[in-house]
Parts: structure tokens; C-alpha cells; sequence
């Protein structure tokens, strides 16, 4: 059954139609078990892929499945070759073979599919089988977070944060989606929102290739409500007052991190390191943040997704834990000595954090 579907999705492929999204069907077909033979030049495969051997890695894939057709392993590692090596057509016949086949990876073929589009400049095409995908799996919170991107390519960020969000309910600790929306947030002037999103992105990823630039949107938006006047004992808070209302008013917020900016920056605080004035940042920010409970639309993402957790944080007295935890990739002096001196401080609020109850959509 299985050959007689390869050659008409090869024709399909070749002509690169609009047609290809729409034929796209709920998969019927059964994988067939993997052998242990098979399993170990997959796995075989996946090394010399993470090398960037990919042609090695497609031959070991291509050796499995003369074998075995109908492994839907073999095919999705295949197709993830293929698109790594920028071969979008083979990968897309990989991929629209695999998605032929009920299994865990269903969603990740159409994930790949959606993709190999995107990078062909389909997008209208990709957003189809994202949209497709999530009529099949709508609790993947891949297949949104990749919708989310392609609408970010096609400049709509409405449909770009809708989908974003969506991620994060089925999935919070899902960092790129964070990641990106504290990304857009901050371009699009929702400071506020942006402080809340990129602080949960650095929690969940304090070391790695993508902190370094989330870490100076944290520090920029933090101490950005203030600058030194031109007298030596003179502040400027800068409070954004006119700002879109869309994702919730933020103004008294905005002040607040203004003058929580200007005490950083008074003679009271020279002699503390950076990372003390910091924590004191936080602390001040957090307090006032719970304690009053800003009058917040609970129905916008921000106040009823990120705030609440931020208060927690509080309330839990883990402001200096996580203040050093997600400076841990920092210049900040002091950072690494306090994380080993304290690591039963860390590991409690780290915890705390991955089990705390995320709200559902």
C-alpha cells in the first residue's frame, strides 16, 4: 500500500503546486516497528548528522528504509537531513511520505513540511499545513509556535502573538516561544510585557547560545526608565504614557520601573556591586508589583499569564535566587560564587519554578 502512495506524492512534488498543502490528509497508514538493526543506524544516522555529515546520515536513513518502508523514524530523520541540507524538495517528499502514517511524530512532519515551505518562500502555503496540523494534534504547541513565525515573516504580528500565546498555554516552558514573544513585545513598544517575557526566557535557558542578547533586553528595559540628568544630583524618569492599550495598561507599571531605575541610581547605592543593585531592582519592582496587585486586565496575556508568577516569586522570597540563576551567563561580578555558595537556595527555587501551576487557556 505504501508504494503505491510514494509515486504519487513524487508527482506532486515535482510540480510544486498549490495543490500539495491542500492534499495533505489525516494519516491512515501504520508504521512498522522498528528492529534493533534499524534502530542503531538510525541512531548511526542521527550522530553523523550532528556533525553535519548529512549525506552519510541520509544513506544510513535510505538504508533502513529499503528494509523497512514504512518506518516513520527513518523518514522524519530523512527529511530533517534533507532540510538541513537545503534540499527542500527531497525533504518534503520525506516528509509528506511520513505524514501519511499515524504516530508521535505526525506533528513533526508537518512541522518539517511547513518549514521546507517557509524556506522555499511558500509561506501562504506553510500556514496552510500549520493550520492543518493543528486541526489534526490542537494541543501541539509546535504547530503554533511555527505559525507564529511564519506570520512573523509575513509581517502580521496580531497573528504572530495570538499564536504565541497559544504555545505557551499548551506549553510554558517552551523557551523560543518566550523568546520570541519578548521579542515582539519589545520592538512593538510594550516594554512592560517585554521585561515579564524575556525574565521567564532567561529562567528557563540561563546559559546558552541565545541568553546573551535576551539577558541585555532584560538589563536594557530594566534600568532603561532613568538616565542621569545634567546636574550630578539629577534623574530623568522616562514614563511612556501614551502607549497601546491592547495588551493591557501598563503605565503605573512603567513608572513604577522608572523610579525603581532612579533609586538604582542614587549616592545611597554607589558603594553596591552591580549585581546587589540588581536584586534591589527586582525586589523593589516585585514588592510593589504584588503588594498592590496592579488593577490589571486579568483577560490580557501579560497580567494573567506572567504577573502572577512574578508575585509568587515574591511572595516565596526567591528575588535573589533568581536574579542570580538568570545572570549566570553575566560579566556580573560575583554571580558563579554566589550560585555554588547557595546551591541549596537555587536548586528550591528552580523547583519551585518547574512546577509551578501555569494557567490554562
Amino acid at each position: 500500500m505504501t508504494k503505491t502512495i510514494a509515486p504519487v506524492i513524487l508527482l506532486v512534488l515535482l510540480c510544486v503546486s498549490a495543490a500539495l498543502a491542500q492534499d495533505l490528509k489525516p494519516p491512515k497508514l501504520t508504521p512498522g516497528p522498528t528492529t534493533d538493526n534499524q534502530k542503531r543506524l538510525i541512531n548511526e544516522g542521527i550522530a553523523l548528522h550532528d556533525r553535519g555529515d548529512y549525506d552519510a546520515a541520509i544513506a544510513k536513513y535510505e538504508e533502513v528504509l529499503k528494509e523497512n518502508p514504512d518506518n516513520d523514524w527513518a523518514l522524519y530523520e530523512l527529511a530533517y537531513s534533507y532540510q538541513m541540507k537545503k534540499d527542500y524538495r527531497k525533504s518534503l517528499e520525506a516528509a509528506f511520505k511520513g505524514a501519511q502514517y499515524k504516530s508521535d511524530r505526525l506533528s513533526l512532519f508537518y512541522v518539517l513540511i511547513g518549514n521546507d515551505f517557509d524556506e522555499m518562500g511558500e509561506a501562504k502555503k506553510s500556514v496552510e499545513v500549520y493550520e492543518k496540523g493543528i486541526k489534526i494534534e490542537p494541543n501541539n504547541h509546535l504547530l503554533y509556535y511555527n505559525l507564529a513565525i511564519t506570520y512573523s515573516g509575513l509581517n502580521n504580528p496580531e497573528e504572530t502573538k495570538k499564536n504565541l500565546k497559544k504555545a505557551l498555554f499548551l506549553n510554558p516552558n517552551h523557551a523560543s516561544s518566550h523568546a520570541a514573544l519578548a521579542t515582539l513585545f519589545a520592538r512593538s513598544h510594550y516594554k512592560i510585557p517585554a521585561l515579564f517575557a524575556v525574565m521567564r526566557f532567561l529562567v528557563i535557558e540561563p546559559r546558552s547560545a541565545r541568553t546573551a542578547p535576551a539577558y541585555k533586553l532584560f538589563t536594557d528595559t530594566l534600568t532603561g526608565g532613568a538616565s542621569a540628568g545634567k546636574n550630578p544630583k539629577e534623574i530623568n524618569i522616562f514614563v511612556d504614557m501614551g502607549g497601546n492599550k491592547d495588551e493591557g495598561d501598563f503605565g503605573s507599571l512603567d513608572l513604577i520601573l522608572g523610579l525603581v531605575s532612579a533609586a538604582g541610581m542614587t549616592e545611597a547605592k554607589k558603594n553596591q556591586t552591580e549585581a546587589e543593585r540588581l536584586i534591589d531592582r527586582l525586589n523593589s519592582f516585585f514588592s510593589i508589583v504584588s503588594e498592590g496587585d496592579p488593577k490589571g486586565d486579568k483577560s490580557k496575556f501579560t497580567w494573567r499569564y506572567y504577573i502572577p508568577y512574578f508575585i509568587e516569586l515574591k511572595k516565596k522570597n526567591y528575588v535573589e535566587p533568581f536574579a542570580y540563576y538568570i545572570s549566570q551567563s553575566s560579566k556580573l561580578e560575583g554571580v558563579s560564587e554566589w550560585l555554588a555558595a547557595n546551591e541549596s537556595r537555587v536548586n528550591e527555587f528552580v523547583s519551585w519554578s518547574k512546577s509551578y501551576p501555569w494557567p490554562k487557556e
